[in-house]
């Protein structure tokens, strides 16, 4: 983060820690039940903003060579990465154009061509069909130029992999971020960093809970008393900043109080604070002093009550992934702690209960963040 936004925040936490504050939305937000439990909403959720936006599907890292690819599924469309020689990235639906067999079934690999394991179909890194057994017997009319994988929009932004689900559309990651977030992400220099570690989550409750839970600060004191909540200042300290759809949370650590009273230019803000970024709609980056969090929740293609989240650590560099591997060890472990332990069995037991709850649920004041994305997400999805 630039100097000059370091200073202003720092500033802004100062104010609220003399005084015992937070940042607050203007007034407490009525959610209804039927958000997390009515399968309509679902539906325009995933057509109107998973199949139409830019989603993180991985970080660059995971690509370094050309012929390097990796595969996934989102929202029910499998999508195949390639590094091209030319150093770009390339993105495709991962299914053959014979049959609709899935192409590469590996997670990730290198490869020269893309065989289907059904027919043996052959497909070139830039998606272009290459051979095709027994073409000219079976297939007389087959014309290879229009028969390639199918192409879906993709681009390499800060370090990070987007893609937009629907063939044909268009991208632009620094047009869907606006200008002030992209030269924010930018100076974060995401794209030196390295994956050390992914993993992926199935989860039976509804997508929106794992972006939830990382949108307030409310919890931590209560429901991670026993794991991260000593490390942050109480009573709550947190900021809210928004661009549009997207928005950042600022928590304080507690080590801020050994600064407090120094002057706001002196303060290096990244080593006493957690921004949490939620880059709308569905994809969660948190800073933690010495690494990344890079998470993406997404809905199931089918069931609203469901949902996969992909957790990535991202190294400052190369050099210390192998060199500080018991540092990510111990940073894992902590992280399953809190996320898996505390926050989803919270969210299951929410998603589980919803059927006996009241209409509405209550979102604070104190949880502008919070406020701020389903709102959001409001706007694209109410009928």
């Amino acid at each position: 983060m630039e100097r000059a936004a370091q200073t202003a925040l720092t500033e802004r936490i100062q104010a609220h820690y003399r005084t015992g504050t937070q940042d607050l939305a203007p007034a407490e937000m009525s959610q209804p039940v039927s958000r997390y439990r009515d399968p309509g909403y679902a539906e325009r959720e995933r057509e109107r903003m998973m199949r139409v936006m830019p989603l993180a599907v991985a970080h660059a890292s995971e690509l370094p060579e050309p012929g390097d690819f990796v595969t996934d599924s989102f929202v029910g469309t499998p999508v195949l990465v390639v590094r091209q020689a030319d150093g770009s990235v390339r993105a495709f639906v991962n299914l053959c154009r014979h049959r609709g067999t899935q192409v590469e079934w590996e997670r990730s690999g290198n490869r020269r061509l893309f065989t289907c394991p059904y027919h043996a179909w052959t497909y070139e890194r830039d998606g272009g069909l290459r051979n095709v057994p027994l073409q000219e017997e079976a297939f007389p009319c087959l014309d290879k130029g229009d028969n390639g994988l199918v192409e879906l929009p993709c681009e390499q932004r800060h370090g990070i992999v987007w893609v937009v689900l629907t063939p044909g559309a268009t991208i632009d990651v620094a047009a869907h971020l606006g200008a002030e977030l992209d030269a924010e992400l930018a100076g974060w220099r995401l794209d030196e960093a390295v994956i050390e570690r992914l993993d992926h989550f199935e989860n039976d409750f509804n997508w929106k809970y794992t972006v939830d839970g990382f949108l307030e600060g409310y919890h931590l004191r209560f429901l991670h008393a026993k794991t991260i909540g000593a490390y942050f200042v109480s009573p709550d300290l947190a900021l809210f900043d928004c661009w549009g759809p997207h928005c950042r949370m600022t928590l304080t650590r507690k080590s801020f109080e050994a600064v407090a009273e120094l002057p706001a230019d002196e303060i290096d803000l990244p080593t006493v604070s957690i921004p949490v970024y939620v880059l709308f709609p569905a994809t969660v980056l948190v800073w933690q002093n010495d690494h990344w969090e890079l998470w993406t929740s997404l809905p199931d293609a089918r069931d609203h009550t469901r949902s996969v989240a992909r957790a990535r650590l991202l190294a400052p560099n190369a050099d210390t992934v192998e060199s500080q591997r018991a540092l990510w060890d111990k940073n894992w472990r902590i992280l399953m702690d809190t996320v898996e332990q505390e926050d989803w069995a919270a969210a299951r037991f929410t998603q589980s209960g919803l059927a006996a709850s009241s209409p509405d649920l209550r979102f604070g004041r104190n949880e502008p963040c919070l406020q701020h994305f389903h709102r959001t997400i409001d706007s694209f999805c109410a009928e």
